[in-house]
């Protein structure tokens, strides 16, 4: 259809050109010998298109303009040379020739060499915007590339860093000889099947999240005896609707360790869910536990996150981040239509 469409564009663009040139004819009254010779001019203005678009152009503007000119006008000039005395010998060979026919053959020879200036310099500026087009199409697609490659990066970090949670909540457990540590490596193989397998795709059915989710809390919950004030609801009409992968869980992992929730028995973790007109807000609020001070290194999770929107949903996200005296909260809002 596109290729359709510029035969159609280029077929009248010559139409008009031919038109145009037979109004301003040199012959009397448009005789036929005049709708030969612009169907001649035609046939050469055409022949000086194509091949600065085809061949001169190409082959000489980006490596030096200066030999561009200089063929440029070589070409113009020789198809001139050429229209000129076929011009000569169909209107003013000298059987038909009249008085004052040198200037008029004068005029008629300048609008012939103006006219193929104009033509040829269209087809310049056609070979131009063709050319930036190509630029910006190959650009766009180096970015792209780029994008996605940072972007298999990102995801990469995900699964070590996964896991060197997991493991450390393991370890704690095996340490406490907790009789939930059987158990966490089940929740784990699960867990793990998930990061490995769906997390591969671009995005995930938010019901695969959510489950994600709830065994992530559970999994930490082991490490908590007793009760604690964690609190997670999800409200999704949607369950289908798809979103990027573990977007949400550096969050939660974050919130666990910093509010030590297994340790403060005043601590609080809440988190909510919901999704309204095509955006998805995730919400989380949690206590911060001071008595104990955080190893340095965190915080990668949560840069990670924020690539990762800034790639997929450029311009479509909105994250804040706020800490207060003992409370930390995160906002993350989603439009993912």
């Amino acid at each position: 259809m596109e290729r359709l469409k510029q035969v159609f564009v280029q077929a009248v663009f010559w139409l008009t050109i031919f038109v145009i040139s037979l109004a301003f004819s040199p012959g009397d009254d448009h005789s036929p010998n005049a709708l030969v010779f612009e169907m001649i001019c035609l046939v050469f203005y055409a022949v000086a298109f194509y091949l600065n678009v085809l061949y001169v152009f190409p082959k000489y503007y980006e490596k030096s303009k200066l030999i561009y000119v200089f063929t440029s006008a070589v070409l113009l000039l020789f198809s001139f040379f050429v229209l000129h005395h076929i011009n000569k010998w169909i209107f003013w060979h000298p059987q038909k020739r009249h008085h004052g026919d040198d200037w008029f053959e004068i005029f008629i020879s300048f609008r012939q060499l103006l006219w193929l200036a104009f033509i040829y310099l269209i087809g310049t500026v056609y070979s131009i915007q063709n050319m930036l087009n190509h630029q910006i199409l190959r650009n766009k697609k180096i970015m792209e590339e780029k994008l996605q490659t940072e972007l298999q990066l990102l995801k990469a970090q995900i699964n070590p860093h996964f896991l060197f949670n997991a493991l450390n909540n393991i370890y704690s457990l095996t340490y406490m000889k907790s009789e939930n540590a059987p158990e966490s490596v089940l929740k784990l193989s699960e867990m793990l099947r998930y990061v490995i397998e769906d997390c591969t795709m671009e995005k995930v059915p938010i019901r695969n999240e959510i489950d994600y989710m709830q065994n992530l809390i559970g999994f930490y919950k082991m490490k908590s005896p007793g009760k604690r004030k964690i609190k997670f609801t999800s409200h999704i009409e949607n369950m289908e609707m798809r979103i990027a992968p573990m977007l949400f869980i550096p969050f939660i992992e974050n919130s666990f360790k910093y509010s030590r929730i297994e340790e403060d028995k005043n601590g609080y973790i809440n988190i909510d869910l919901s999704e309204t007109a095509g955006k998805v807000l995730f919400t989380i609020e949690n206590s911060i536990f001071s008595a104990r001070k955080i190893m340095n290194g965190s915080g990668k999770g949560i840069m990670n996150v924020q690539q990762r929107l800034d790639i997929i949903y450029p311009g479509k996200h909105r994250l804040i981040l706020d800490e207060k005296e003992g409370n930390y909260s995160v906002k993350l809002e989603i439009d993912i239509r």
